[in-house]
């Protein structure tokens, strides 16, 4: 009986003392992995369980690897609510290269045409030449812009335009060329006349400098402000009387039209409708071979784009 206690207590001693050291080994390897754990990042959380692990980090970004497989998985909110901080703010984004700044200007135009004796002036101060304003009117169609931003909202905008001006005489009268000097000048239109216009034809090429203000669901106020040239293409007049019945004469000539015309012009609109005016600070006329007069225009424009 004395030696199976003596044995018993041996073989307890043992075993305590191999599981002091085991829990002493534990011990040393749980500090060994809180003094690896300290060192690393922040915000960088690794769980290793096995052979899988699982890495988050602040970048909104998961990973899952499991052996030699990796699967990871990225918050792109952040990059949305970038984008769309971009386009709150104005920022200017590039679509293939191109900035996405929208110039109001191709499509087409109806206006109203008269002309003044004096630059920046909108009076005739000769009677002979007083227009009907009403029927004096103006057909523009201009191809789609070429736009050139500086920003989202600012830039310059150009196209290629083709003006039909009609200028409807409120006297019965017609243009003719002087024999003798050459002239352009006015004459009496046959008896009975009921419609007497001068009409012309120019191709022309404004340059306009437009910014834009933002209202309401993306659209904006649209302002813009520039320069515009022309040369003609064409020009005639057209006579229609009472003689015997209705009769109707129409003359091809240049009568001495201004072949390049140049002026300013400015436009404002919200959307797809623009109010312009155009005033051309070149005479209607060759100086000093038919009246002095200096064409303008006001109208309503209707572009492509919105």
């Amino acid at each position: 009986m004395k030696k199976f206690l003596s044995l018993l207590t041996i073989v307890s001693f043992v075993s305590v003392v191999a599981f002091g050291q085991e829990k002493e080994q534990k011990l040393e390897q749980l500090e060994t992995l809180e003094s690896e754990t300290a060192v690393a990042a922040p915000d960088t959380t690794i769980v290793q369980q096995d052979s899988v692990t699982v890495k988050s980090d602040a970048e909104n970004e998961t990973s899952f690897k499991l052996g030699n497989k990796e699967i990871i998985i990225k918050d792109e909110m952040d990059q949305d609510e970038e984008s769309s901080e971009d386009e709150d703010s104005g920022e200017w984004k590039n679509v293939g290269g191109r900035r996405n700044f929208e110039g109001h200007l191709g499509g087409i135009e109806l206006a109203f045409n008269s002309y003044s004796s004096d630059k920046f002036s909108t009076t005739n101060d000769d009677p002979n030449y007083d227009l009907n304003t009403a029927k004096s009117t103006s057909f523009n169609i201009y191809l789609p812009d070429l736009e050139i931003g500086l920003s989202r909202r600012v830039g310059f905008v150009t196209a290629i335009g083709f003006d039909f001006n009609n200028y409807r005489f409120d006297n019965d009268i017609t243009l003719a060329k002087n024999s003798v000097t050459g002239a352009t000048e006015w004459i009496p239109s046959p008896a009975g006349t009921s419609k007497s216009k001068l009409a012309t034809v120019y191709a022309t090429v404004p340059l306009i400098f437009e910014a834009q203000i933002p209202v309401s669901d993306g659209h904006c106020i649209n302002l813009g402000a520039g320069v515009i040239g022309g040369i003609k293409l064409g020009s005639h007049t057209k006579v229609v009387y009472e003689d015997n019945g209705r009769q109707k004469d129409k003359v091809h000539d240049d009568f001495n039209l201004s072949l390049l015309r140049y002026g300013f012009t400015a436009r404002a609109g919200y959307k797809m409708v623009q109010l312009y005016g155009t005033y051309y600070v070149s005479p209607l006329f060759e100086t000093g071979k038919g009246p002095q007069l200096y064409p303008f225009e006001v109208g309503i424009a209707l572009t492509f784009n919105d």
